[in-house]
């Protein structure tokens, strides 16, 4: 057996093990039901009801604030549960790689967190009954909020690597994802001598790019933004993993 062969089977064997967790969680169904009510009521109000508008570019703003809501809950668990529990230790026994155990759990939650966007798809159902969306549109908007999930996941990942509890590690990823969210609202701020700082601190927060795919734009350097920020949240939890198997 090759050994990439037997890379591709460890991290398959973590990603199946957490997805299977994730389908057999309470948890994570309440967390479905809870996405898809609130995005429900927006989607309603902003296209059925009063401020009616056939596009779900009213929508995904709520929906990127709702992901920042979620996915402290999703990924809390993901590292610190099983620091908490021992249990760490005793996956770093079996034959694979801490960029397999982190991978695999990423994989496992953005599995889970696509799953959860799926019955959505009926807003583009709706909406084809209410006026004519441009297909590309929203195309570009699902993969933007594929995207700043992956982003948002690898973040709370990260900082569930540097938790002790599940508490700590949501409290962790919930603050570093409001302060990233702060980080874009500056952008509206930008005027004056401090307009060009503000636009540059914007330009860091995931949800300042997650905004052009809102506007159907498939610009490929917001992509390699997303990529650039989930593979580099993604490196520095295994290495946290890793200095945590030396203490």
């Amino acid at each position: 057996m090759g050994k990439s062969t037997r890379n591709m089977r460890g991290l398959w064997a973590i990603t199946r093990k957490e997805l299977y967790s994730y389908l057999v969680s309470p948890i994570a169904y309440a967390i479905a039901a809870v996405f898809l009510l609130i995005n429900g009521l927006i989607f309603y109000f902003f296209i059925v009801g009063p401020l009616a508008e056939a596009s779900l570019q009213a929508v995904l703003p709520s929906t990127a604030f709702i992901l920042l809501l979620i996915t402290p809950i999703l990924t809390m668990r993901l590292i610190a549960e099983e620091r908490a529990t021992g249990t760490i230790e005793l996956l770093m026994t079996f034959p694979v790689t801490d960029l397999q155990v982190v991978v695999g759990k990423f994989l496992a939650t953005f599995i889970t967190y696509a799953l959860m966007l799926v019955p959505t798809l009926t807003y583009v159902a709706i909406i084809t009954l209410y006026g004519t969306p441009e297909f590309g549109v929203l195309l570009s908007a699902y993969l933007g909020l594929l995207l700043l999930g992956g982003a948002y996941i690898s973040a709370g990942m990260l900082a569930s690597s540097f938790a002790s509890s599940q508490v700590v590690a949501w409290a962790l990823c919930f603050g570093a994802l409001l302060f990233l969210w702060l980080l874009g609202a500056l952008g509206t701020l930008a005027s004056g001598p401090l307009g060009r700082a503000l636009e540059l601190l914007s330009s860091l927060s995931p949800t300042d790019h997650f905004e052009t795919f809102g506007r159907g734009l498939l610009d490929t350097s917001e992509v390699i933004y997303f990529v650039t920020f989930i593979l580099g949240a993604l490196f520095l939890t295994i290495r946290a993993v890793e200095s945590a198997r030396w203490r």
